[in-house]
């Protein structure tokens, strides 16, 4: 039987772009919404055709793309977050919240922890402090201050088209090299052979 996962993501085309060409080229049936989350009305994911003989996964946007607009609507009565995960949290092998750490407070990026951390129900990944910075992990450039992320993925990208790609392309083409670079890196950083225990160690770490 297949199994079924849902991606949340913040962005509405770098995140879907990558995470599609990827686990495509790894056999999954990727289902990409062209529309956000809509947690007023609560989604209705039976309406989408999967492939029974694949694992599905479905690459939605979330409502907000900031971790503290998220968690006020959270908060807003209006609107069903608890009956939504509840609801697909049986539908679902997995569901899972992709996240820029961004300018995010350190008390919104523990609130959220708190409410997603298991992907069963709802597991939180952040990316520090965004997704693009999985290609910028061994370039020799030299050290800079940036005072917006911004201002760093408009320098990271114009590294990239000097050399005639993408920082996008880049992390597509060599995805698989860089996710085991990552994993290595978490697994001595942190001293923890179980990767589903990094997503709260580089909370901790974070916040540190």
């Amino acid at each position: 039987m297949e199994n079924k996962f849902l991606l949340i993501v913040e962005g509405e085309k770098t995140e879907p772009n990558i995470f599609q060409e990827v686990l495509e080229r790894y056999g999954y049936n990727v289902i990409r919404s062209n529309d956000k989350l809509d947690l007023e009305g609560v989604c209705s994911f039976e309406e989408y055709e999967y492939q029974n003989d694949k694992n599905n996964i479905i690459i939605i946007q979330g409502p907000r793309n900031r971790l503290h607009d998220f968690l006020m609507l959270y908060k807003n009565e209006e609107y069903s977050f608890e009956r939504f995960f509840n609801m697909y949290s049986d539908f679902f092998h997995g569901i899972f919240l992709i996240y820029d750490v961004d300018h995010n407070s350190v008390y919104d990026i523990n609130e959220m922890y708190s409410k997603f951390n298991d992907e069963s129900s709802g597991l939180l990944l952040l990316s520090s402090p965004c997704i693009e910075v999985i290609g910028d992990y061994n370039h020799k450039r030299k050290e800079e201050l940036y005072h917006h992320i911004s201002d760093y993925k408009k320098d990271l990208n114009s590294y990239y088209n000097e050399h005639r790609t993408s920082i996008n392309k880049y992390i597509i083409d060599n995805f698989e090299e860089l996710s085991l670079y990552y994993l290595e890196k978490n697994r001595n950083d942190f001293d923890e052979t179980n990767i589903m225990d990094h997503p709260r160690l580089i909370v901790d770490f974070i916040n540190n």
